[in-house]
């Protein structure tokens, strides 16, 4: 997974901005779904993303907003572009004292998933301009975590993504001029979140003082009395509050239980730090420490050991948990007859059993976990494993590129006694990691006799492509295959293999780099 902080607008040279990442993401041809939640939108910020915005909504199979409506927020004009051109737009409406307030930028593609959350609403201001913070993700379709970020996000907005949602209301000419007529629209120069306020902001700001302050006392705002020395010194007060709240979050407590009993009894009673509700671990991780220091009221801890409450390490629980299921994983995948291999691509049922192993045995080198690998050797047979081919060549492209001085000559003998009469058995994408982590640690060739020699670096071409304004007038370091040639293949394992990029790396400027990592790729 790929994970970027965006910051605009501090810095007036910066180019890191939402704005960026949207166009490039438009314009991506692996791209064919979006998703965008704004609070405030208007023309500006539209205009600013148009021409891709108009070309991704005839190319995409899917096109939506989910915008915020408020008195004098989103513009007229901005709604009258997104039905006058078809795009499919809901509006949140309510007459609540809360509002609609997210944003969010969702991009699916055939192999990849990008994500964007923070503060940079549909405008000028919001996507380019102002001081801003949002963060990137970037991950690939069979990525884990990236699934779960993708599934709690469609979970929590399931009514609003649905239009179930009785202030969800699908955008029609019709409900635009009932917006207007009720006092919600308003035309772009006289709605608040920008014409307005940054009119009004420079009035206030002339009429102040301009005092001076220490810079020395920045950065020294005490979050809590400075009598503590360690988080874990600070107990939290037994409030009224909380005494009366408490029989509600034992309640959850309990449904929690009910939702994870599949784990089993002793790790369906730990609250982890990620999950949906955090009041819950909060109140969870009170009852630790109210135990530890003695003073949890006696009633609690009675009811809470009826439920089995654990008091010691969650930590520990939690990572016993994690290898009891994996371990089950790879009993299933041998009791299946599954052709188990050890390299980190090894997967089973969406799992990397590989990679685990392969931490498992590290682990072991500085005498950790022996007890997990005793019980891995039990259900599978390693030595047996590790011999095939691909997992000898995994290995030795791994140990490259892992140790921090490689002896040269050592890892010579090493392909020679293990690897060069096997070349034949290796699929020709392994053949080229060899290749290409020999060349990125030794600087020099390792041609494996006739089958294979390292790839023709093309960097200057490629460069002559994004530079040529005749054919490439937006200056984009990846198109379509009818665009750039026969460049295209190997732009595209650049793309796909960091390894690739790393032994090309230097050939680029920060500009440059920074261009590449916005259009997706590892550098």
């Amino acid at each position: 997974m790929r994970v970027e902080f965006l910051g605009h607008g501090l810095h007036k040279d910066h180019t890191n901005t939402v704005g960026h990442y949207m166009i490039d993401s438009f314009k991506n041809d692996d791209y064919y779904s979006f998703v965008g939640f704004s609070a405030f939108t208007k023309m500006s910020g539209i205009n600013r993303i148009k021409k891709e915005l108009l070309e991704a909504s005839k190319k995409f199979k899917s096109l939506k907003f989910y915008l915020g409506i408020v008195p004098k927020g989103t513009s007229r004009e901005a709604l009258q572009f997104l039905i006058d051109n078809n795009i499919d737009t809901w509006i949140f409406c309510t007459s609540d004292q809360i509002m609609f307030h997210p944003k969010i930028y969702f991009f699916q593609g055939k192999h990849n998933y990008r994500f964007i959350t923070g503060s940079s609403n549909l405008t000028s201001f919001g996507l380019f301009d102002n001081i801003e913070a949002s963060t990137f993700f970037e991950f690939s379709k069979n990525n884990q975590q990236g699934k779960k970020l993708v599934r709690q996000f469609e979970e929590y907005f399931d009514p609003i993504l649905k239009g179930t949602d009785k202030n969800v209301q699908k955008l029609t000419t019709e409900v635009l001029v009932d917006l207007e007529q009720s006092g919600f629209i308003w035309p772009e120069s006289k709605t608040n979140a920008e014409f307005e306020f940054v009119k009004s902001n420079k009035k206030a700001f002339d009429k102040r003082k301009k005092l001076k302050f220490d810079k020395d006392t920045l950065g020294k705002i005490e979050s809590k009395p400075p009598s503590y020395k360690n988080d874990s010194d600070y107990i939290p007060a037994i409030t009224e509050d909380y005494l009366n709240s408490w029989p509600d979050f034992f309640e959850l407590f309990k449904e929690f239980k009910k939702e994870n009993r599949d784990k089993g009894e002793k790790y369906s009673v730990t609250v982890p730090r990620d999950y949906k509700n955090p009041s819950l671990y909060n109140w969870y991780l009170k009852q630790k420490i109210y135990h530890k220091n003695k003073i949890l009221p006696e009633d609690h801890e009675k009811q809470l050991k009826q439920e089995h409450f654990y008091f010691g390490d969650a930590h520990k629980l939690w990572q016993e948990w994690k290898a009891d299921t994996k371990l089950k994983l790879l009993q299933e995948a041998v009791d299946e007859g599954e052709n188990i291999g050890l390299s980190q691509r090894y997967e089973y049922k969406g799992v990397r059993l590989g990679t685990w192993i392969q931490g498992i045995k590290k682990a072991n080198k500085s005498g950790k976990k022996l007890d997990i690998m005793e019980k891995i050797n039990d259900i599978l047979d390693l030595s047996s494993k590790s011999r095939t081919p691909i997992d000898t060549a995994t290995r030795f492209v791994n140990d490259l590129l892992e140790r921090e001085n490689p002896n040269k000559a050592n890892f010579q003998n090493r392909f020679n006694s293990a690897l060069r009469d096997r070349i034949d058995e290796l699929p020709d994408e392994i053949q080229q990691d060899i290749v290409d982590a020999w060349y990125l640690v030794f600087d020099e060739e390792r041609p494996l006799g006739r089958i294979r020699t390292r790839q023709k670096d093309r960097t200057e071409e490629w460069k002559s492509f994004r530079y040529n304004k005749s054919i490439n007038p937006e200056g984009i370091w990846s198109l379509t295959e009818s665009k750039i040639g026969n460049l295209y293949h190997w732009i595209r394992q650049k793309r796909e293999n960091r390894t690739r990029m790393e032994l090309i790396r230097k050939n680029f400027n920060e500009q440059e780099k920074s261009e590449l990592r916005r259009e997706g790729f590892p550098i």
